[in-house]
């Protein structure tokens, strides 16, 4: 089993970053890559959803 814990501002300074808002629901996918391999090893998942406050398969909390 892995914790993974990513840390990200809700909204964001460039006009492509996706603005987060505390209510909602996203879609999402993981990829982990393993570079010390002669050839190409990586493991992706399927898409997921984060909710921030709201029902979803992976659920997001607020940092204090």
């Amino acid at each position: 089993m892995w914790t993974v814990v990513l840390t990200r501002p809700l909204g964001l300074a460039n006009d492509d970053d996706k603005t987060l808002q505390a209510g909602g629901v996203y879609s999402v996918g993981f990829a982990v890559h393993d570079d010390n391999i002669t050839t190409r090893g990586h493991h992706v998942s399927y898409v997921r959803t984060l909710g921030l406050g709201a029902e979803a398969d992976i659920k997001a909390v607020r940092l204090p």
